[in-house]
């Protein structure tokens, strides 16, 4: 009993810990997130640690920003701005061997390469000891000025490889069934519920979709590294081998260890201190014209925005992406949209209303400009159809263009194993229950649901030839369900240009009549929610009483302010020992 009344003192107290000493921290967080930058050195090497993934755009959630990781978008916009900050000389790279998406990677590539081209320095560090090292991760970094490789590691950027699990025979072994209607045969989605294995035109697809990014990663590869195409090719194909071997055929240019490196790094920039990419903060323009920013990341869906307290989890919210692509347009100070699109897809309602928020943008007046980055397919092509101009990067997996839809079945996986028995009664149309679990669709309803597939897929053909100024013949040739890489979709007329987030912004400006030259300032929408307004929006309380209260927080922490106070309780002990009465004990 003694033992159970101390644990539930101990719970009890930090329960009392976590409610009121929590919000303290957590209003520290924000005062350090909400104050005054810290100066930067006069001479500067940015360390920028690429192992961990990044989301392509920066949460709407303030908070997830506390434990999460950074953004491509923000990222570029740091590189961008390093690469005109006279106090960054250069920056050094622990380069991610783990993987990363293809065209996040050719982004970072391009990023660096006009870095450099201003007379800066790259240094970048593989420390590899995976049992495969990233294709893409390696040709991020292949063009940096020293290519470090740690001697323990072996060089092995085979290629890629696309595994892929189906589930038709596991289904069938436990009493469900997938039924699915595609269009067409190209739509693939579903095919690792309903198939044993690679259909003719599902095998196909995937090898033309890698065999189309490899090849731009072996181009560019041998591009950075100053050799032949052929001698890229015959390098990669015969890996894994030393980093002395990588050496040999020019792949890398040092072996060493990630201090050896970074010495490397601080050595071509003498004088200057290594600051952590992100404590570097760069003064934003804050005059030019201005280039509204959208985002849309992450599956595409109606319903009500929900925000998790520190979740960093991306959806493209109909609601909000719409809401914002026509505040951005109401805007008299914008003079172009960029729209980066980073969606597989997702409903076709929601999908639906972004576009109509698009097109509206665009009677308004306002050019739109679509920036694709890893992947914008189905859905994700779907809004971007209407823009005056598509951007994407020659990795970029795009098109897609077709439907799929249908039900898992698993009322007798129920009825087999847990012994239930569902019995269901209806009223109204006779195909009430066409999309129940309990049972396949009979007939009538395969009929019914088959139209209302032929009906998306005629709508999507036809929107997506509105859109892109072609006949519906000419979409139907390339679209069936098919995925394209950025290259193959410039070459069928689905994109415009090849290109990351910065070329979009430049064909933006350009659209808008603004000069090469002249200073522009990103905006971005939906607005980001500062903390305080999160804390309000989540918890009721005034944002204006939760910033003061980190006012008076940061106050409190001063250090002549905690001087004071110290002086302050000094003298009240003085004060109240003098009025005591004096004991003898």
């Amino acid at each position: 009993m003694k033992q159970f009344l101390i644990t539930v003192a101990g719970v009890l107290v930090g329960l009392v810990l976590f409610l009121f000493i929590g919000p303290f921290l957590l209003i520290s967080m924000i005062a350090a997130s909400a104050g005054s930058q810290p100066a930067h050195p006069s001479q500067m090497v940015l360390a920028l640690d690429l192992r961990e993934p990044m989301m392509d755009q920066r949460p709407s959630n303030p908070f997830a920003a506390l434990g999460g990781e950074p953004a491509l978008l923000d990222v570029l916009a740091r590189i961008d701005a390093a690469r005109t900050d006279n106090a960054v000389k250069g920056i050094y790279i622990r380069a991610n061997t783990n993987g990363m998406p293809t065209a996040q990677a050719e982004e970072l590539r391009a990023a660096l390469a006009a870095f450099r081209a201003s007379g800066k320095f790259v240094v970048a560090h593989l420390q590899n000891d995976s049992v495969r090292m990233s294709m893409p991760g390696y040709m991020a970094i292949a063009d940096s000025d020293e290519v470090w490789l740690q001697e323990t590691s072996e060089f092995q950027p085979m290629g890629l490889s696309a595994e892929v699990t189906f589930l038709a025979d596991t289904l069938q072994r436990y009493h469900m069934l997938a039924q699915f209607e595609t269009r067409e045969e190209h739509k693939t989605a579903a095919n690792t519920l309903t198939q044993r294995t690679f259909t003719p035109a599902h095998r196909e697809s995937m090898t033309s979709l890698m065999n189309g990014l490899y090849d731009a990663m072996l181009a560019n590869i041998a591009t950075d590294r100053g050799i032949t195409a052929q001698e890229a090719r015959a390098a990669i194909e015969a890996t894994p081998f030393t980093a002395q071997r990588a050496v040999e055929l020019k792949l890398i240019d040092r072996v060493g260890r990630p201090e050896e490196a970074e010495r490397a790094a601080l050595e071509r920039a003498q004088g200057a201190e290594i600051v952590e990419f992100s404590e570097y903060h760069p003064r934003p323009h804050n005059s030019g014209r201005v280039i509204a920013v959208v985002q849309g990341e992450g599956a595409i869906v109606s319903g009500p925005e929900e925000d998790g307290f520190f979740s960093d989890e991306q959806m493209m919210n109909s609601d909000r992406v719409a809401r914002a692509l026509l505040d951005a347009s109401a805007d008299d100070d914008v003079a172009a949209i960029v729209f980066r699109v980073n969606s597989p897809g997702g409903s076709v309602v929601a999908s639906d209303q972004i576009l109509a928020a698009l097109r509206t943008a665009r009677e308004r007046g306002k050019h739109i400009v679509v920036s694709m980055g890893d992947v914008a397919a189905s859905g994700g092509y779907y809004v971007s159809a209407f823009a005056d101009e598509i951007v994407a990067s020659s990795g970029t997996i795009t098109g897609s263009i077709g439907v799929v839809g249908g039900k898992l079945i698993i009322g007798p996986a129920f009825d087999h194993y847990l012994s239930t028995n569902t019995e269901t009664i209806t009223v109204g149309s006779p195909l009430v229950e066409m999309f129940t679990s309990e049972r396949p669709f009979n007939q009538a309803e395969r009929a019914a649901f088959s139209s209302m597939i032929d009906r998306m897929y005629t709508g999507f053909i036809g929107l997506v030839a509105e859109g892109r100024e072609m006949t519906p013949e000419q979409v139907r040739a390339i679209a069936g369900g098919r995925v394209w890489t950025g290259q193959q979709a410039l070459e069928r007329g689905l994109v415009d240009h090849i290109g990351g987030f910065q070329v979009a912004v430049a064909r933006a400006r350009a659209l808008a009549g603004i000069a090469e030259d002249a200073r522009v300032q990103l905006r971005y929408y939906p607005a980001e929610k500062s903390p305080f307004e999160a804390l309000e929006h989540m918890f009721g309380a005034s944002a204006e009483s939760v910033e003061a209260l980190v006012r008076i927080n940061e106050a409190l922490s001063d250090p002549r302010m905690q001087r004071a106070l110290a002086a302050m309780r000094e003298e009240d002990a003085n004060v109240r020992a003098e009025a005591e009465p004096v004991s003898i004990r």
